[in-house]
């Protein structure tokens, strides 16, 4: 039973980037945040070409800014600068909302591209 009242949205995307679902993946990604110079574990739960979406098992404060790399089927991108800019607690793990913030053009357009093909492959499955 849903702790809330509300119901799942189900229209289009509002978004300003497509995001793609990969949970199912289970694709593992690392997040460094620089001046620590620690590494967080993390699992890819959706894509977009303008950030991600990941669970973790600690918290990383809104704001924080981390680098990444994503390899995620074909996609192997050099490492990109991203934000935190929400994070959501479930039971024992975060799950957070990363936009990215410096990105290379060949980076962008893979993941924009990747996207875009999974999406259409999944609409006319």
């Amino acid at each position: 039973m849903e702790k809330n009242n509300r119901t799942k949205y189900t229209g289009p995307q509002r978004r300003k980037y497509k995001r793609l679902k990969v949970f199912h993946l289970a694709v593992p990604i690392q997040l460094q945040i620089d001046e620590r110079n620690l590494a967080i574990p993390g699992i890819l739960l959706d894509i977009s070409a303008g950030g991600i979406g990941i669970l973790c098992f600690k918290e990383i404060p809104i704001n924080t800014i981390v680098n990444l790399q994503i390899a995620l089927h074909h996609i192997k991108t050099d490492t990109i600068k991203a934000k935190v800019v929400w994070v959501k607690q479930m039971d024992n793990t975060y799950r957070m909302g990363l936009q990215f913030i410096e990105i290379s053009k060949k980076d962008f357009e893979q993941i924009s591209n990747y996207v875009d093909q999974h999406l259409m492959e999944d609409f006319y499955l």
